[in-house]
């Protein structure tokens, strides 16, 4: 059932229950009306926010997703299926996506309520620039352990550029079984903890990047390849945690967590 509320479009699919993987190339689907999505997930658009599915070179098969929009405020949201381990810890999401005319940006992140447009908190923001489905397509997200159980997964084209976006081969899997042992890390340290202006991390030469979010899950910093210090001095009074991914052992993925005074 489609219905029209507030500005926005939302597809609703009733009895889904939660499932704890999917892999979606949106193949069953056909071009071109507003708002299709699979069963089971759903869609948000503004009156000027374009979401369709298209059959213009798709990844694989003979469909993907297509958002852009008309101007500034152009919002388009596709909501992933209900997850039963959203904030496990055990799984991360990947998908290929491309534009048509760059740079163009999606954001990965989550919706409180899957039925207001309103309540998305982005968890990464997304430039594309590769106008194929080329090896730098394929983008691998991770999802923090603070997400609220009753959020939904879901990507955003914001409206801030004019820029057309593709993608497909949506999947929702388990992490590599790599560990923190597996990568020779046991001792690896953030210090101080709580911290004022910045935090410390050992052996920063085997660290690739380093992403920081508050207590509700929302990405505050991103650092890539990272000094021993990172400055925290920007950052408010609170509960943080630090994602970190690591040179040699790129699907090994260390979380810690640190208090700002």
């Amino acid at each position: 059932m489609t219905f029209l509320s507030l500005g926005s479009i939302v597809q609703l699919n009733a009895q889904c229950n939660a499932i704890d993987s999917f892999s979606e190339n949106f193949d069953t689907l056909s071009c071109c009306a507003f708002g299709i999505v699979p069963n089971c997930w759903n869609s948000l658009r503004t009156s000027t926010g374009n979401q369709i599915i298209s059959h213009t070179t798709p990844a694989s098969g003979g469909s993907n997703v297509y958002q852009t929009g008309y101007g500034s405020g152009a919002v388009s949201i596709v909501i992933m299926p209900i997850l039963s381990n959203i904030n496990a810890g055990t799984h991360h999401f990947k998908f290929k996506v491309r534009v048509n005319s760059g740079p163009g940006k999606l954001d990965f992140g989550y919706l409180t309520d899957a039925n207001d447009i309103n309540s998305f908190v982005t968890l990464e923001s997304l430039t594309i620039t590769n106008s194929t489905y080329d090896s730098s397509a394929e983008r691998t997200l991770d999802v923090p352990t603070t997400v609220p159980a009753n959020a939904r997964l879901a990507i955003r084209n914001p409206g801030s550029t004019w820029a057309g976006h593709y993608w497909d081969d949506a999947v929702w899997e388990p992490k590599s079984n790599l560990n923190v042992q597996d990568a020779d890390l046991t001792s690896f340290k953030v210090y101080p903890n709580p911290a004022s202006d910045y935090v410390e991390i050992s052996e920063a030469q085997k660290v690739n990047d380093i992403t920081i979010f508050d207590a509700s899950g929302r990405l505050v910093k991103t650092v890539t390849a990272p000094q021993s210090k990172i400055s925290v001095s920007e950052l408010s009074a609170g509960m943080y945690y630090l994602k970190i991914k690591f040179i040699d052992k790129s699907t090994t993925v260390l979380s810690e967590k640190f208090i700002k005074k």
